[in-house]
C-alpha cells in the first residue's frame, strides 16, 4: 500500500457545493482504482491523503497534481507500507476547516488562518490535521445517513489513552 499526502492552494476559492461535488465525483472513481482518502479544507489551502496500490495511486497523484484548479502541489509524503489503509473508512471525503467547533472540539482551541497556512507545509502537522479531522468526520457518520455512500469500510474506532 502506498500513502501520499500532499498541500496545495486553490487558484480560487471553491464553494462548499463545489468542494461536495468534487468529493463525491472522486469518491465513485477512487472505489473503483481500490483508493482511500480524505481531503480537508481552509482557506483556499488544501491537504490530502491518498491510500491504495502504488501505481494506481501514483497514477491519481499525477492528475491531482496537473489539475488547474490548484497550483503549489507540495508533495509531503510518500510511503509505502504493507498495512492496512489509516484513512480506509472512505473512498474520498472532505472535511471543511472553517468552524470554531472543529477546532475547539478536536483541538482543544482556534489556529489562526495565517498559523494554518505557515504550518499546512510541516508533513506531521498536516497529517496530525487530516487525522483527527478523519476521525470527528467518521464519528459524524456515524450520525448522518447522507454520508454513507461514501462509505467504503468500516466506522473506525478511537484509540485508548
Amino acid at each position: 500500500m502506498l500513502t501520499i499526502l500532499y498541500r496545495s492552494d486553490a487558484v480560487e476559492k471553491l464553494p462548499y457545493t463545489a468542494l461536495a461535488d468534487i468529493c463525491l465525483r472522486s469518491a465513485r472513481k477512487n472505489r473503483d482504482l481500490g483508493i482511500t482518502g480524505f481531503l480537508v479544507e481552509l482557506d483556499g489551502i488544501f491537504l490530502q491523503v491518498l491510500e491504495g496500490e502504488a501505481a494506481a495511486t501514483d497514477e491519481l497523484y499525477a492528475r491531482i497534481a496537473a489539475d488547474p484548479r490548484h497550483r503549489g502541489v507540495e508533495l509531503l509524503l510518500r510511503e509505502a507500507s504493507a498495512g492496512q489503509p489509516n484513512f480506509g473508512f472512505w473512498a474520498m471525503n472532505f472535511g471543511p476547516l472553517d468552524t470554531p467547533t472543529f477546532w475547539q472540539a478536536v483541538f482543544g482551541g482556534s489556529i489562526s488562518r495565517g498559523e494554518f497556512r505557515r504550518r499546512s507545509h510541516d508533513a506531521d502537522f498536516a497529517l496530525t490535521v487530516l487525522s483527527r479531522a478523519y476521525m470527528h468526520a467518521s464519528i459524524l457518520a456515524d450520525i448522518d445517513e447522507g454520508t454513507r455512500t461514501l462509505i467504503r469500510g468500516t466506522i473506525p474506532s478511537l484509540p485508548v489513552c
